[in-house]
């Protein structure tokens, strides 16, 4: 076996292993990280933040192409479910919405979801 055999993650786990072994043999005492803090555990340390939003299923939203991510124009949508669980990632900001989007003339459109700003789903660009 070569080393053009092994994934990264072998690797770096037979580099962590001789380091340790190297400390050890040394008598420093001082052992090398098992691992370095990277971005699962900076993620998992954070405090999740959920959205807080005034929206949920049946509710029609108005959003002007600002409001939402990948826009094309104004949005009327539908909300079929919010998803806070998919919108921590955002800081609170942005919030995840799967719905029907409204054409102009009343008619029930596509499914999509948006990613869309939590200032924009006030009570005034909601309707029931």
């Amino acid at each position: 076996m070569n080393v053009f055999d092994l994934s990264p993650a072998q690797i770096r786990n037979r580099l962590i292993l001789r380091a340790r072994r190297a400390a050890l043999a040394a008598g420093t005492g001082r052992q090398p990280p098992s691992h370095p803090r990277g971005r699962a555990e900076m993620a998992a340390a954070r405090a999740p933040v959920v959205p807080c939003v005034s929206v949920a299923a049946g509710d029609v939203v108005q959003l002007a192409e600002s409001d939402y991510r990948y826009a094309d124009g104004p949005l009327r949508l539908r909300i079929v479910r919010v998803r806070p669980d998919l919108s921590e990632w955002y800081d609170g900001e942005w919030v995840w919405l799967e719905g029907v989007e409204i054409g102009p003339d009343d008619q029930d459109g596509a499914f999509r979801p948006v990613l869309a700003r939590v200032a924009a789903l006030r009570s005034e660009a909601v309707r029931k």
